[in-house]
């Protein structure tokens, strides 16, 4: 067994100061590169490993960040996470991950025991801020940005998604094709960006003056399993229905599969639109149609605004929305005139 080697056997090996060889691990991009190359080899050879709580103590800081999130589930935050981590590990911060399934106790626990681990920030997910949120996170000796929720009334940093406009813009386009009786199948009451997307979805309806009813609007759990028997329900309750627009493309992709199922032409009868513009909008038949946004930009985003907050010792107010693009694919096309 090879023994433990230190950062002075490793410089003197290798020829330079320990300065050097310190700043090849934190700061690579300052050190020469045939330098830093052949200090990286003696560290490779040797299986050195620095030191990390005598470093904390050195510097006065851990150089890690806490990521709180209500799910890790689908495609959304997992891509987050992605952007988050590229922008940390190429600026030498380590990652620390806990799940809440949107248990505000949990959340509170969390938030604690990364205080305790002395973190230099948190990136927080939540599927609604409460007033709960906005005290806890008001305690906190480190910057918090929250991600996927608005906080400008609470003054918390925060990266999100325009949930209202883009669905209804998205709205408006389908009312452009020629869609009168338009429906919404949306995620659970208690979410935030679900409510802002049929918030989005009416006001496009009223600002056109077409009819909206309780049978226009239903209320699911983001599956395609939901999607599908809520457009059950829907299609038995509301014949006059020619356009479904679901909160998320699992809900879209339940729907056209169950149109389908019952006989019913996609695009050709009824059109359905997905708030949504995941791998699933690309391999449904038709190619859903949805609206682009992404999830990676909202993590890097994120991660950029905490880092920017740490490194510059402030803890202030700060807002990004990110961009949003329709895409118009086969499961939209123009309502069918009756003659």
């Amino acid at each position: 067994m090879r023994k433990d080697i230190n950062i002075t056997e490793v410089a003197k090996e290798a020829g330079v100061s320990i300065a050097t060889v310190s700043r090849v691990i934190n700061n690579p991009e300052k050190v020469k590169p045939s330098t830093r190359e052949k200090i990286e080899k003696i560290i490779e050879e040797t299986g050195y490993r620095p030191n990390i709580l005598a470093r904390e103590l050195a510097e006065k800081r851990t150089r890690l960040v806490g990521i709180i999130a209500h799910s890790i589930i689908g495609e959304g935050i997992p891509n987050s996470i992605y952007g988050i981590s590229e922008e940390l590990e190429a600026r030498n911060f380590n990652i620390m991950i806990a799940c809440t399934n949107g248990d505000f106790e949990s959340e509170k626990k969390n938030f604690h025991i990364f205080q305790s681990k002395r973190v230099e920030g948190i990136l927080f997910f939540t599927r609604t801020f409460k007033k709960e949120h906005e005290e806890l996170i008001s305690r906190l000796p480190f910057p918090v940005i929250v991600l996927l929720q608005e906080t400008e009334k609470e003054k918390i940093p925060y990266v999100a998604f325009d949930n209202f406009q883009f669905a209804k813009e998205a709205t408006e386009k389908l009312i452009a094709f020629g869609h009168q009786h338009v429906a919404f199948i949306g995620g659970p009451k208690d979410s935030t960006n679900s409510q802002e997307r049929l918030r989005g979805f009416l006001n496009a309806l009223e600002t056109k003056g077409l009819p909206i009813g309780k049978k226009q609007i239903y209320n699911g759990d983001y599956s395609i399993e939901s999607g599908y028997e809520i457009t059950k329900q829907l299609m038995m309750k509301n014949k006059d229905v020619t356009a479904i627009v679901a909160v998320n493309d699992g809900m879209a992709i339940g729907a056209i599969n169950c149109l389908i199922a019952n006989n019913i032409r996609v695009p050709d009868q009824v059109s359905v639109l997905g708030l949504d513009d995941t791998t699933l909008a690309k391999a449904s038949r038709p190619a859903l149609t949805g609206v682009h946004y992404s999830y990676k930009e909202l993590g890097k985003k994120g991660a950029m605004m905490l880092l920017r907050q740490i490194e510059e010792q402030t803890y202030r107010f700060e807002k990004e929305i990110i961009p949003y693009e329709i895409k118009i694919r086969g499961s939209v096309a123009q309502v069918e005139r009756k003659e």
